[in-house]
């Protein structure tokens, strides 16, 4: 077996309108695809990456608070420098919390944040 990559991410949200609204509008996702049967939830899109976002209105979702030694569980968008530079601009527009980021990591700069329900996510751009 040879894989080709990742075809998706899925996520548990809350509300799923709420979460539909920070990708599209914050992260530039587009709306893929929407199911009717089961769960409710949607695909969506960006660049060739998909994110399925199921909707558990009584999640409980338990937060990391910070980057630990015993792990961080989370996912990162790779971005290129001018576009981590306008990201970090509009998460600041946005008052989403981005810690004390920018800071360097993995040879490059990141911000980590959270979306709508507590899912840690990142912004990263590798150094040139």
């Amino acid at each position: 077996m040879q894989l080709e990559g990742i075809h998706h991410i899925a996520l548990n949200v809350c509300d799923l309108s709420r979460a539909e609204q920070f990708y599209v509008e914050v992260l530039g996702f587009k709306v893929v695809k929407r199911f009717s049967k089961g769960l409710r939830h949607l695909m969506l899109g960006v660049g060739s990456s998909y994110i399925a976002l199921f909707e558990v209105p009584h999640l409980a979702i338990t937060s990391v608070e910070i980057l630990s030694e015993t792990g961080y569980m989370h996912f990162a968008f790779k971005v290129e420098y001018g576009q981590f530079l306008l990201a970090v601009e509009k998460f600041r527009d946005k008052n989403i919390n981005i810690g004390d980021g920018p800071v360097r990591r993995g040879g490059g700069d990141s911000v980590c944040f959270q979306d709508s329900d507590g899912n840690h996510l990142e912004i990263h751009c590798d150094d040139k």
